[in-house]
């Protein structure tokens, strides 16, 4: 059995890997970068996890709940936040029902936007829900795992939180995608209800040809094993978890590796390995192989419609930046931007650089509404 955790545990982080680009050890040797203690203080810094909006429970297509939060945008005396004052200087009249929905990827929840949240505040309602068998969501039935699925999920959202007003659709890696498979079941909603989408760290197809771990030859092999593993995996769910909480050097370092391409507080790779360590390796075993069967190229066409930008980073191991220029020459007039030294997590790791892409599209949208 001791031979069994030691394999568990190493596998485990490169299950965590495949899982959103972090590694699957939470409870890490904190000695590999830092001390437990400036750990805490980094995070008492920057408190992750803490920005809440008022909860809501909403019953998908086929039963699953689905748990959201809203902000709602509140009028009050306070100075407003930056954002906002910026919006306000470029465009005339912004919509006061604007509703930004936010979609985070595999392997993560809601919190993953943290920073976004917080620097977005004020330019509309914002809406965060935790994709099915992720966060506080309830788990879906295993054949329901799609990205097809998640459009549904991401339509029936958009229909209870936004019934009516202009809407941004935002997704980092599968919700990018989920957002994909909504364009192409409703591309009707694209320049009528949604007005601007944000696709951050996202491929709309060819992911089945991404090497793991390694380049070339031996970077394929492992992709090939790394289904039956990680299903393997997930036949012993208790040596696993134990293995992944027991935490290793080399996990903390993948983590870094897979989600960062460059040197970012200790905090912050903490802060992803907490949401990943709540992902069972269940969940990760149903839906990893979706991505392989991802393809939609040939829904992209509705996101002309509308003003969309595509951010990704030039480290990106996961979800490499010629996924994204792939998409922008599927949808001509699409803003590409390339955040250097920057691996699949972005949205927190160059979070400024991801923040101002994401406003600035906003901006376009908004002056376009305008314009009509």
């Amino acid at each position: 059995m001791a031979n069994v955790g030691r394999t568990a545990g190493l596998i485990g982080a490169a299950v965590g890997v495949l899982a959103a680009g972090a590694a699957a050890g939470v409870a890490v040797e904190r000695q590999v970068i830092g001390r437990r203690s400036g750990q805490r203080a980094q995070l008492e810094a920057e408190p992750f996890g803490s920005l809440r909006g008022t909860p809501h429970v909403f019953t998908a297509d086929d039963g699953v709940e689905l748990y959201v939060e809203v902000d709602e945008l509140k009028r009050s005396r306070r100075p407003e936040p930056p954002a906002k004052r910026r919006l306000r200087r470029k465009v005339a009249n912004p919509p006061e029902d604007l509703t930004l929905i936010f979609l985070h990827g595999y392997g993560l929840n809601m919190d993953c936007w943290h920073f976004e949240r917080r620097d977005l505040a004020g330019i509309g309602r914002m809406v965060f829900y935790d994709q099915r068998s992720h966060g506080r969501s309830g788990r879906s039935p295993k054949e329901n795992v799609s990205i097809e699925q998640l459009g549904r999920d991401l339509y029936g959202i958009l229909e209870r939180f936004a019934p009516t007003g202009p809407v941004v659709l935002i997704g980092h890696s599968m919700g990018g995608m989920s957002i994909m498979a909504l364009a192409e079941a409703h591309p009707e909603l694209f320049g009528d209800r949604v007005i601007g989408v944000g696709l951050c760290s996202t491929s709309a197809g060819g992911l089945d040809q991404v090497p793991i771990a390694l380049p070339g030859r031996i970077g394929m092999l492992v992709r090939t094993l790394a289904t039956p593993t990680v299903s393997a995996l997930a036949r012993i769910p208790d040596v696993v978890e134990r293995s992944r909480k027991a935490g290793t050097d080399i996990s903390y370092l993948l983590t870094r590796k897979y989600s960062f391409g460059s040197e970012v507080p200790p905090a912050f790779t903490e802060f992803v390995n907490e949401m990943i360590a709540a992902t069972p390796i269940s969940v990760i075993a149903e839906f990893y192989p979706i991505f392989a069967l991802h393809d939609k190229y040939g829904s992209l066409e509705p996101l002309q419609k509308v003003e969309c930008v595509v951010i990704g980073g030039d480290k990106d191991h996961l979800t490499p930046f010629e996924h994204s220029e792939e998409i922008v020459r599927h949808v001509p007039g699409a803003e590409l931007v390339e955040v250097p030294n920057c691996g699949h997590l972005g949205l927190i790791e160059h979070h400024r650089e991801f923040t101002a892409a994401l406003l600035g599209m906003i901006e376009r949208a908004e002056l376009a509404l305008g314009q009509t």
